[in-house]
């Protein structure tokens, strides 16, 4: 990415109901779980395309805030506050680091105001 994205729409659920998944398109959720020690993160779960039952959920690390987001290229991301300040923006499948953003960045603070006024 040669800019630096945009990151809309934060919230704590989500669902796609044509998410894509291997060769075929299936239901998909994302929700912010809490914990009152650990703080937040968010478990993505898809439905089984033939037998339509919800798969095992795959879940981010835990961080201060978590919410889910659109990103200016049309994708989801998955943004979490850390605890050293600055935020870990990961891709959709919830394996791969698409960005960190540090404190230093002009979107900081713009994204963590967004992100606890979505508590």
């Amino acid at each position: 990415m040669d800019h630096p994205a945009t990151y809309t729409n934060l919230r704590t659920e989500a669902t796609f109901l044509d998410w894509p998944s291997g060769r075929y398109r299936t239901a998909c959720r994302f929700q912010v779980e809490r914990s009152a020690t650990r703080g937040e993160r968010v478990a993505c779960t898809t439905q089984h395309s033939v037998t339509k039952q919800w798969n095992a959920p795959k879940k981010t690390t835990y961080g201060l805030l978590a919410r889910i987001a659109d990103g200016e290229d049309g994708g989801t991301y998955i943004l979490t506050l850390c605890e050293y300040g600055g935020i870990v923006v990961m891709q959709s499948d919830c394996q791969l680091q698409a960005e960190w953003i540090p404190t230093s960045d002009p979107r900081h603070a713009t994204l963590v105001a967004a992100m606890q006024r979505g508590k």
